[in-house]
């Protein structure tokens, strides 16, 4: 989940690893916690610095266990992290973009916890 969030954003390189991820778990506490939005899967992003070798400097390693896959809910945390990490020139249209897509998933019983599976 962490490298399709970070594909929508307007980075290169691993500079804003840390900061991404950050989002990405504020962004998932906004979400249970505001809007008692049901997440389909987890999210579990861990970035560990790896010890340098002779041949390799010291660096940084993203691990994505995360299980969240629904694109819905991806774009959704994309469109929170756009507009908390980079104070953009469409910040207002980014954040009626976020509120819309949190209201989606608030309406939809997929994600508010009142679907009902039959077997």
């Amino acid at each position: 989940m962490f490298a399709e969030v970070k594909d929508m954003l307007p980075v290169s390189g691993d500079g804003y690893d840390a900061q991404i991820i950050l989002e990405i778990e504020a962004c998932a506490l906004d979400l249970t916690r505001t809007a008692n939005i049901v997440l389909p899967g987890e999210i579990s992003i861990t970035r560990t610095k790896q010890a340098a070798t002779t041949s390799e400097p010291e660096q940084w390693v993203i691990t994505d266990n995360s299980t969240v896959t629904d694109a819905l809910v991806i774009k959704t945390i994309a469109t929170w992290c756009n507009l908390n990490l980079f104070n953009p020139p469409n910040a207002e249209y980014l954040k009626a973009a976020y509120d819309s897509l949190k209201g989606r998933l608030q309406l939809s019983r997929h994600y508010n916890g009142s679907v009902v599976t039959t077997e």
